[in-house]
């Protein structure tokens, strides 16, 4: 029984020969198999021959697939090692840039509080120097006023004195026009020194006094008036010492108010310096902190660039690597099959079917 199912396997395997080697041709490698065996089948031997160099092809495909195996898994190996370390850097540089852009709005604000500072301190320069023109247009209109009521209290001592004068000659014994001289006299000094002076009425009553006959016809009369002048000019050279007192303080105040205003715009002139500089210094930082910030995302972006070149590479080398394995998986089945026929099986009919075998 044993022996009828043997011839039976052995019949059908031999029968399958045939549509085995056509598919064997079908593939480029097995037709290049086949075409060295059927050289080979025409020399004495050749089934062993045949068998040890298809033994030989096995064990080099087993060969050169582990090796293509190990020489891929290092190859994606080191795809994952770059991937990583382009990951490393991308996640640096984000790390990177966010710090530099935190600090960015800071330095903004201190660059523009700087350059409000500036803009307060000249504005303020500029207020100080418009007091200085105001103070010294004041300075000067109250100088001249000053010097216009001077020269007016000099001119009304000295017509106080040229009145003296004229009413002692109505103490001579021949006064002749000294009474008319006096009334003119005394219309001059009015008009011409005490209009606006405080000694107006003083003087004008004096003057009135002099040519009242009642009193310029008694010498003693006279003599009171004189000596009420002198009284008058010195109340006169008073007021003008004081008025002059007064001008020197004044003089003094201005300028001490002007040196104010100088030591004050020196004093802002330098801390315009030192926050101009400070202004330029953040500024610059400024600058600084956006372009690390933009050279952080170029970086980024050139590693992703990286990322996805290096993704198209490795995939292209795995797929190919995959390839290359299933094309050797396939030589190596054709080989197998092969070095099973020639092991198991061979015979004539078997040598028949290899050499009719179109290839």
């Amino acid at each position: 029984m044993k022996a009828i199912i043997f011839i039976a396997l052995l019949a059908c395997i031999l029968g399958q020969q045939p549509e085995m080697l056509e598919q064997i041709a079908q593939n480029s490698f097995g037709r290049q198999i086949l075409q060295t065996i059927q050289l080979e089948l025409t020399q004495e031997n050749a089934a062993r021959q045949i068998y040890t160099m298809l033994n030989k092809l096995f064990y080099d495909l087993r060969d050169e697939d582990a090796r293509s195996s190990k020489a891929n898994g290092e190859r994606q190996a080191q795809c994952s090692d770059q991937f990583t370390q382009i990951n490393t850097i991308q996640e640096k540089a984000l790390v990177s840039k966010a710090d530099y852009e935190r600090q960015i709005p800071g330095k903004q604000e201190e660059l523009t509080n700087k350059l409000a500072q500036v803009e307060q301190k000249n504005a303020e320069i500029q207020r100080n120097d418009q007091l200085q023109i105001n103070f010294s247009e004041q300075r000067r209109k109250e100088h001249q006023l000053y010097e216009q009521k001077r020269d007016e209290l000099i001119g009304l001592i000295n017509g106080l004195k040229q009145a003296q004068q004229i009413i002692r000659q109505l103490q001579t014994s021949h006064p002749g026009g000294a009474l008319v001289q006096l009334k003119e006299h005394h219309e001059q000094l009015l008009k011409s020194y005490a209009a606006n002076s405080e000694f107006k009425n003083m003087a004008s009553l004096l003057m009135e006094l002099c040519t009242d006959i009642k009193i310029h016809s008694d010498n003693d009369n006279v003599q009171v008036i004189v000596d009420i002048i002198n009284d008058l000019i010195e109340s006169i050279y008073d007021v003008q010492k004081r008025e002059m007192y007064a001008e020197d303080w004044a003089q003094k105040f201005f300028e001490q108010d002007l040196l104010r205003l100088s030591k004050e715009n020196v004093r802002l002139q330098g801390q315009i310096a030192d926050d101009q500089v400070a202004a330029e210094f953040a500024q610059q930082r400024l600058e600084d902190l956006q372009q690390q910030a933009l050279l952080q995302q170029i970086i980024y972006d050139n590693k992703e660039v990286e990322r996805k070149s290096f993704e198209v590479a490795c995939k292209e080398d795995n797929n190919a690597a995959e390839q290359a394995r299933v094309s050797r998986n396939e030589q190596i089945q054709i080989v197998l099959q092969l070095l099973e026929l020639f092991e198991n099986n061979f015979n004539d009919r078997t040598r028949a079917a290899l050499l009719q075998i179109v290839v």
